[in-house]
């Protein structure tokens, strides 16, 4: 640790610990949001999340129109997306929790999300350099990509400009926003402040990374395998942004849940203990086939307009919901 710089130290550690205050207020999880959607017809987390899309998009136009990060856009790796994507929904389903509300739920004091960390960064060193790479190299080779080669995004497709693309979004995005019914008291922020928050700090992110390593935004995917892997065996073979980025989260999620009196000790069932870290294992491998997590792929990457960030952000969201339905709604 003597080696890093002091800015990517600085940097990754800050945002990592406000991201985490700010998503364990607001209660942000993919996982609750689709359940919510599938099992109570509650929109509401779900709303906080597109809002937080709609607002990195603009962000990211922003501070790449001024100058201020030279942000790289993911290739359309169409099959790897699709798999990795669905299979990330799955384990989302199976472990209790997104990438990200597993990190905050450490920082709250719940030592289940420890035991799905585990198995995450087992996966992720799986797939990423393990006895599963070979698979993801192979899923990984199907990509689409433009005429000059470049990647697929959405102004690339349409012929239109970023901010008409963009435009139309916040149009079609209003409009379902405003459908939402009245938020109940819960404790937690109203989602139209977790939105902004988490939005704006992915937009953050993108800017920090630049700061002390190469830009590469707020993530949970690789960083969490190479957390496992960088103490045990050197690999990688340095201190990155993204590795202590994550470790800054659950404490900012300590902060945010011992200053509102939600810090407590909560043990898992036993009975649930494979089942969540099987959630964890599936999660980690398939965020490394997929070239990130729903945090990574569904809004660090998804709002640069990437069509390959998209699909495996869509493909996730169907792994989710089709797993709901099998678990709780199939009839016997």
């Amino acid at each position: 640790m003597d080696d890093v710089p002091w800015m990517l130290l600085a940097s990754a550690l800050s945002v990592g610990l406000v991201f985490g205050y700010v998503i364990q207020r607001g209660g942000f999880c993919l996982t609750r949001a689709l359940s919510n959607v599938v099992l109570m017809r509650d929109g509401n987390i779900l709303r906080a999340y597109v809002l937080a899309l709609l607002v990195a998009m603009v962000g990211v136009q922003i501070i790449e129109a001024i100058g201020l990060v030279d942000i790289p856009l993911r290739p359309l790796r169409w099959l790897s997306s699709i798999v990795g994507g669905a299979l990330f929904g799955v384990g989302m389903i199976l472990a209790g929790g997104c990438s990200a509300s597993t990190w905050y739920r450490v920082g709250e004091g719940a030592v289940g999300a420890l035991v799905v960390l585990v198995g995450f960064a087992i996966g992720a060193t799986t797939a990423g350099i393990g006895v599963l790479a070979p698979v993801r190299t192979m899923l990984q080779k199907a990509v689409i990509s433009l005429g000059d080669g470049g990647a697929v995004t959405l102004p690339g497709v349409t012929g239109a400009s970023p901010w008409i693309v963009i435009a139309g979004l916040l149009v079609l995005g209003a409009i379902w926003l405003r459908r939402g019914r009245r938020e109940p008291e819960h404790g937690t922020w109203r989602w139209p402040v977790t939105g902004v928050a988490v939005g704006m700090m992915i937009v953050i992110g993108w800017w920090a990374s630049a700061l002390g390593d190469h830009p590469v935004g707020i993530t949970f995917a690789a960083n969490t395998g190479h957390l496992l892997t960088y103490p045990m065996v050197g690999y990688p073979n340095r201190v990155t942004w993204s590795m202590l980025m994550a470790l800054g989260v659950p404490v900012g999620a300590f902060i945010a849940a011992w200053t509102t009196g939600t810090f407590a000790w909560k043990w898992p069932a036993a009975s649930s203990l494979a089942k969540i870290f099987g959630g964890g294992l599936l999660m980690g491998a398939a965020a490394l086939v997929a070239e990130g997590c729903n945090i990574n792929q569904g809004l660090t990457n998804s709002a640069t307009l990437a069509v390959g960030s998209l699909l495996t952000f869509a493909s996730m969201c169907a792994g989710a919901c089709l797993t709901l339905w099998w678990m709780f709604l199939r009839k016997p």
